[in-house]
């Protein structure tokens, strides 16, 4: 795992930060925490916390550990718990490496050259 980095100003999209990126004190697995609010989004074609009106009830909630309601949205048992797990306090959130190992990617084929365009 990566090391700790402690920031100097909070910058971002308050809607996708983890929860400690607000306490300045935090690792490359904030990414995975805005990974699986993307894939919520993605999901439910829902901002994440849009049910708040301002920038400080996204923070409360953050930083008190309430999910966005759209979370509750989601009737694909798996799909939910891929999210969730993104989600998941920083010492229970899976590295990018083991997130690809998932069963939530087993069944999407990959090749190569769907990569680039000729």
């Amino acid at each position: 795992m990566g090391k700790n980095h402690s920031a100097h100003s909070v910058l971002g999209t308050p809607e996708f930060m983890a929860r400690e990126l607000y306490e300045e004190n935090y690792t490359e697995l904030v990414d995975i925490y805005s990974f699986g609010m993307l894939v919520l989004e993605m999901v439910t074609l829902e901002i994440p916390y849009s049910e708040c009106d301002n920038v400080a009830k996204i923070y409360k909630k953050v930083t008190s550990g309430v999910r966005p309601q759209s979370l509750n949205k989601i009737k694909d048992a798996e799909v939910k718990a891929f999210i969730e797990k993104c989600l998941a306090q920083p010492r229970a959130r899976p590295s990018a490496e083991e997130l690809l190992r998932d069963s939530f990617f087993d069944d999407l084929e990959y090749n190569e050259n769907d990569d680039v365009d000729d």
